[in-house]
């Protein structure tokens, strides 16, 4: 209710009425009022009142840097990461907000997997200080190792300064994830297969899921020896043995299509955490360097 009721008041002073009902602009926004309702999580009216303002044709140039800046930041915090790029296109050098929009920028490239275009950005952020230049090239390594370009990868980490304690950690990990996605190796689901076919459960066990493994192997051996008590004590005709061999056919041969399976699932499972980290570890730099 108070941001409902600062919104009216700060709308009626932000924004002149003509006798016709119009909007016509004043020569400045209210950017503070703008910033807290962002911060507030009020972004559809943050959007609409710098719309408005931008739609305006008397809308002084000087502003015009600010109100792509916060239009772009808004559709950031609403996740709607193609329209915040495309304003945060437009803030230009001469703006305070230029290095946060154009980093974050990068970040959202990076994010859509828009990897390509991330390097663009990066590579082309003017740059006057070496804190920026230090920024630029962590989020240039993880980049590349998010394309498993180990090579441009060892290239950039080793001219890390680590004097930077805003991302000194997470420079760090970088160097633990590579080696994380070095052993996340794509594995055989034939051999998977085969080995599950012998041995119930030992497919699960190669393709990482060592705890499904032990389950995938104990029902195998119960099932079996079911089947053989029951070929024993009634025969190969029976209706006991039937109904036993079928349930131990269909689990065995159910974890056997499982463990070919779970090896592209685990390595996806475990590609998207490391990728998740990796991008948590561009963010988190971000959010404590430009203070949101």
């Amino acid at each position: 209710m108070l941001i409902v009721t600062a919104l009216v008041l700060q709308y009626d002073s932000a924004f002149s009425f003509n006798n016709n009902d119009s909007i016509r602009s004043r020569e400045t926004i209210d950017l503070s009022f703008i910033d807290f309702l962002i911060s507030y999580g009020e972004h559809q009216d943050a959007l609409l009142l710098l719309k408005q303002y931008k739609g305006n044709s008397d809308a002084p140039i000087i502003w015009n840097d600010s109100i792509n800046y916060y239009i772009g930041w808004a559709y950031y915090n609403i996740k709607q990461l193609d329209s915040s790029i495309f304003y945060m296109q437009r803030v230009s050098k001469q703006s305070s907000f230029y290095l946060k929009a154009k980093f974050y920028e990068a970040f959202e490239y990076i994010y859509l997997n828009r990897y390509k275009e991330a390097d663009h950005k990066l590579n082309t952020i003017e740059i006057e200080d070496n804190r920026w230049e230090e920024l630029r090239l962590f989020q240039q390594a993880a980049n590349a190792l998010l394309q498993r370009d180990f090579m441009r990868f060892d290239n950039l980490s080793e001219k890390f300064g680590y004097t930077d304690f805003t991302f000194f950690s997470e420079a760090q990990e970088l160097l633990q994830y590579k080696t994380a996605l070095l052993k996340n190796k794509k594995k055989s689901p034939l051999l998977a297969g085969l080995m599950s076919a012998v041995i119930p459960g030992s497919g699960k066990f190669y393709a990482g899921y060592r705890g499904q493994a032990i389950s995938a192997a104990v029902p195998s051996v119960i099932f079996a020896a079911s089947a053989i008590e029951s070929y024993y004590r009634s025969g190969p005709k029976s209706a006991q043995f039937i109904a036993a061999s079928s349930i131990f056919g269909l689990f065995y041969l159910g974890q056997i299509w499982g463990s070919a399976l779970s090896v592209k699932t685990f390595y996806e499972l475990k590609d998207n955490e490391i990728r998740n980290n990796i991008m948590l570890d561009l963010h988190i730099p971000l959010r404590r360097i430009f203070s949101n």
